[in-house]
């Protein structure tokens, strides 16, 4: 009951962006349907890893290259039609397949084209969103907000997979990519029906690159005079990477010892635990002292690493993953609130896109990273006859998998080591105090109109 009137508080004060969030979220799954129903296509139509992981090279890497450059540009333009058009040329983009799956010329360099586009569209997206929130939620509710938000990324990563699996038998990879063009048609005309408030600009003069370029040093120059920013950017730089190990090291694990059947539901599991995280947030908001909430749910993602790596039991890494997947949005949301209240709105666009950029490198470097500390290092040593059976090996076993186990239970305590260092290292009241000096700085529709833009100081060659 507590939580239905909270909900209904937030439908009365914030119309506005609950009907952004309806219109939004369904597009989200309807982009990962598309994703996972190409992932398919490509592996039925080349039965070779290799072309899949060409495919999901192509739906990040892009992305996360551009973005600082993408913060720049958010900035300056009107962040409502960005989204509008980003959805519509993702629509373009889904009608092109339509049509050469119908034509049956499609092929596998058409589907690299489409991740690409996709990606350059999803750095848009993601950065107009971002910095349109605090432009449409009080600061209070911010992290409400993001829980929403969260909420809807968990249900697209539970349900996506699940449909996708489905429906490609029933209704094909056009089918999919007819609900995902239809779900970006309602995120567009949802749009057209509200009012995103405009922050004052404040990006150098000129239209040139050395003028964007000057907007990004910008963004970075309030990162890095602020200690806060540049530590909390360190940190999660680090939970990116632990993450990036622990998404690639899952399904080896499971399948290490079970099959399919049992990786894929110990994956709902997962994404049960998403699901109840992001209404946690939805419900909690974060608090008063989101710094410190930060740190302790962090801790609790690094327990679950290492619960799941421990044995080769279902019941033990379904309890790990189940704990580490719920602390997820809780973590990204706490995240986001943070830099959304702490960040004048019109540089989020250049703040949040270089959050982006550097821990999406962290998050790239920790996928890469997971194989060679596995397959060449961990698991040889881990064999019945490796140099670590006679001691680790007594504790988690030895043999296939074990290494990967190990690999878990390291990034795990390392990470919740980290995690605790990073609570005690700071006074945590004063932390969360200087943010939230910072954010009464912020322009939006419920806060001062009279706060004028920070002052920028333009690089200068030479």
């Amino acid at each position: 009951m507590k939580y239905l009137s909270q909900v209904l508080e937030l439908i009365r004060e914030f119309r506005s962006f609950i009907i952004f969030w309806l219109g939004q979220s369904p597009a989200e799954v309807g982009t990962r349907l598309t994703g996972f129903g190409l992932s398919i296509w490509v592996y039925q139509n080349s039965h070779a890893v290799t072309q899949v992981s060409l495919v999901l090279f192509f739906t990040t890497l892009p992305g996360v290259l551009i973005t600082p450059f993408v913060g720049a540009l958010v900035d300056r333009w009107n962040r409502k039609w960005i989204i509008i058009f980003n959805n519509i040329i993702v629509a373009f983009v889904t009608i092109t397949l339509v049509l050469l799956l119908q034509s049956h010329n499609l092929q596998l360099w058409h589907t690299y084209i489409s991740a690409f586009l996709t990606s350059l569209c999803g750095s848009f997206q993601m950065t107009a969103k971002s910095a349109a929130l605090p432009m449409m939620v009080k600061r209070n509710q911010m992290g409400r907000a993001n829980g929403l938000i969260q909420f809807s990324t968990a249900v697209g990563q539970l349900a996506a997979p699940v449909l996708a699996g489905v429906l490609i038998a029933t209704i094909q990879l056009q089918g999919l990519l007819l609900i995902d063009l239809s779900t970006n048609m309602i995120a567009v005309l949802t749009l057209l029906f509200i009012q995103i408030p405009q922050p004052e600009k404040s990006t150098t003069s000129g239209e040139g690159i050395t003028s964007i370029i000057n907007d990004i040093i910008y963004g970075w120059e309030n990162i890095s005079s602020r200690p806060v920013l540049l530590t909390l950017l360190a940190f999660m730089t680090i939970y990116f990477f632990v993450n990036g190990i622990t998404t690639v090291l899952i399904n080896p694990l499971i399948l290490s010892f079970s099959d399919a059947t049992t990786y894929g539901s110990i994956m709902s599991i997962a994404g049960g635990g998403m699901v109840a995280g992001s209404i946690f947030m939805s419900i909690w908001g974060g608090g008063t002292k989101s710094i410190s909430a930060l740190f302790m749910f962090s801790a609790l993602n690094g327990i679950g690493i290492v619960i799941a790596g421990i044995k080769p039991s279902i019941p033990l890494i379904a309890c790990g993953i189940f704990l580490s997947f719920f602390t997820l949005p809780i973590i990204m949301g706490t995240n986001n609130t943070i830099w959304q209240n702490s960040v004048h709105p019109n540089v989020q666009g250049r703040v949040l896109s270089l959050f982006g950029a550097v821990t999406g490198l962290g998050l790239a470097f920790g996928n890469i990273s997971a194989s060679p500390l596995t397959d060449r290092i961990l698991e040889p040593m881990l064999s019945d006859d490796g140099v670590l059976a006679s001691t680790v090996g007594k504790l988690i076993g030895t043999g296939t998998g074990r290494g990967i186990g190990f690999l878990m239970i390291l990034e795990g305590l390392l990470f919740l080591l980290i995690s605790i260092g990073f609570y005690y290292y700071f006074s945590y009241q004063q932390f969360d105090e200087e943010l939230l000096a910072a954010g009464t700085e912020n322009l939006t529709q419920y806060d001062s109109d009279q706060i004028p833009p920070p002052e920028l100081t333009p690089f200068k060659k030479g």
